[in-house]
């Protein structure tokens, strides 16, 4: 904390985790300074609008030029551009599709994917929406390691088939939920096109919040049932490297060797 720098930093982030206008007194008690040196970088930072302050109740909140900063650190600091490495260099291993998704409520969605090397490609786009998550890899991790509300609300639905290999029980989908949750990955063989299966790892946020899922998607000759062991290692090691870039800890990350 001995740096100005590092001082207007550090402020700048305290206002921006407490998400409303800031007293001076108050950022000076979370960060264990006193008054007149965060006031005096205050008034630093708000001659820069790097801050703004409430005329009315001498208050201070995020300025404008944070904002701005912040739109532009996001646009250079995407989760996709920062994958893209790593599903190139997995892709490059096991030879198949690497795809990266995300989820919302009601669906698993494709956000960026590297073509494989095999003779049959699999034909997906970014923006790829599936909207049973039982019936894919990708969805059986939101369901293991995402939201427990979302959990107990798909169980709680009847689960409509894509194949006749879709599981459709819920004690059963259950079950391959736990199961997914010891083993740290899921798969799905034919459960959402005929002739193709998915291996799917889970990617976690630095809050330890589930982001998505790395997954290898191949027809079922390539990425037979049961799953190589060495491909099933392949992945969650790149899963775990994701992870790693949005700041996840090794505690946030399954460490189970493939079942």
């Amino acid at each position: 904390m001995s740096s100005t720098s590092v001082m207007s930093l550090r402020i700048l982030e305290t206002m921006a985790a407490q998400g409303t206008e800031c007293g001076v007194t108050e950022l000076a008690e979370r960060l264990g300074l006193p008054k007149a040196r965060v006031h005096r970088h205050l008034s630093a930072l708000r001659e820069q609008g790097y801050v703004t302050q409430n005329k009315r109740t001498s208050r201070y909140r995020i300025g404008w030029r944070l904002f701005l900063l912040g739109r532009k650190l996001v646009q250079q600091f995407d989760v996709v551009s920062l994958a893209k490495p790593i599903m190139e260099d997995l892709r490059d291993r096991v030879g198949q599709t690497v795809v990266i998704t995300t989820f919302d409520p009601n669906k698993v969605v494709v956000l960026d994917l590297v073509r494989g090397r095999s003779a049959l490609e699999i034909l997906l786009n970014p923006g790829t929406q599936f909207p049973g998550f039982h019936t894919v890899a990708q969805g059986k991790i939101v369901l293991a390691f995402g939201p427990s509300p979302l959990r107990e609300a798909v169980l709680s639905q009847p689960l409509a088939a894509s194949t006749p290999h879709t599981i459709t029980d819920p004690d059963r989908l259950r079950a391959e939920i736990q199961l997914v949750q010891q083993r740290g990955w899921a798969e799905a063989p034919e459960e959402i096109f005929t002739g193709i299966n998915a291996l799917a790892a889970p990617i976690f946020q630095a809050d330890g919040s589930l982001f998505g899922a790395l997954a290898i998607v191949a027809s079922i000759h390539y990425l037979p049932a049961r799953a190589d062991p060495d491909t099933v290692r392949e992945l969650m090691k790149a899963a775990a490297g994701i992870s790693a870039t949005l700041g996840a800890g090794e505690s946030a990350t399954p460490s189970a060797a493939p079942a």
